[in-house]
């Protein structure tokens, strides 16, 4: 069901590192990331992880905290490397140490980009396509493989149309959320009227939080993607409906956005009326 209808391994990877994770375990930790309680993540996954360097969820849940842009280190990110590589070669079919893999990795290899980078794109895809068929319901692992299929040249992999399909193959498993996979394609596509259209079959306020969250990125990234064509209106509009629910990080976001295009308003009304006036802006000096 459809809802509407380059040697890019930086971008690849960037888009990766940006994706918001699901709730769709029960694990504690995942409340935390969303929630972006990085201290309190960072040190319960550590204990966690001390007791057992194989606790995958406890491996991706810190990953998360080394890949975000502004709380994450290349520190903690090499240091989490190796884990996340003994994670798979104990148990290659533990989803999550495979997500955890591609993720960290994936952001490692974005710090390198150009060539050094491309010789081990492959290694990402294959832990994200693992971690994709070891957990078909996850959502974060989804995302991030469908982020991977839209970004990356087709010749280390990419592919719109596997993208489509992976967003197909997870209506199954939660429709409400594969419209934000749409809505992701529909935005790599430039189309950020497509996108609001998926998202229009979301509530405003459904009852999951963790939901709304995820949702608000979208809006956040449709906004953005509306703002970057001069269409302020729309992206006001979309804006306003990120700020309201989203992660900490996205608020933040969407507030600076929309103080942007209240300047560039403010500056061009006021152009506008010197203009009419017969003059321009003048400043006095005393």
């Amino acid at each position: 069901m459809r809802f509407s209808a380059g040697l890019g391994a930086l971008l690849v990877l960037l888009a990766i590192m940006t994706a918001q994770p699901a709730a769709a375990s029960a694990d504690p930790l995942m409340s935390l990331v969303i929630a972006e309680d990085w201290p309190k993540l960072e040190s319960e996954a550590k204990q966690r992880l001390d007791a057992d360097p194989l606790d995958g969820a406890a491996l991706h849940a810190l990953g998360r905290l080394a890949i975000d842009g502004d709380k994450g280190s290349e520190e903690m990110r090499q240091s989490l490397l190796p884990k996340a590589e003994a994670c798979i070669k104990a148990r290659p079919y533990d989803g999550l140490c495979q997500l955890a893999y591609g993720q960290i990795l994936g952001t490692v290899l974005n710090g390198q980009g150009g060539l050094a980078a491309l010789g081990s794109v492959g290694k990402v895809q294959q832990a994200l396509e693992s971690a994709v068929a070891d957990l078909p319901d996850n959502f974060d692992a989804r995302e991030s493989l469908v982020n991977f299929y839209l970004q990356a040249p087709g010749f280390v992999g990419g592919s719109t149309r596997k993208a489509i399909k992976n967003a197909e193959d997870f209506v199954k498993y939660d429709s409400d959320r594969a419209r934000l996979l749409y809505a992701q394609i529909d935005l790599q596509q430039s189309s950020p009227s497509n996108a609001e259209q998926e998202m229009s079959g979301l509530k405003q306020q459904s009852g999951d939080a963790d939901l709304d969250r995820q949702a608000a990125k979208r809006w956040l990234d449709i906004g953005l993607s509306y703002a970057k064509a001069q269409d302020h209106d729309s992206a006001v509009a979309a804006l306003t409906r990120a700020a309201a629910r989203g992660a900490p990080s996205v608020v933040q976001e969407a507030r600076e956005a929309l103080e942007r295009i209240t300047a560039s308003r403010q500056t061009a009304q006021a152009s506008q009326a010197a203009q009419a006036g017969g003059g321009s802006p003048s400043t006095s000096v005393r």
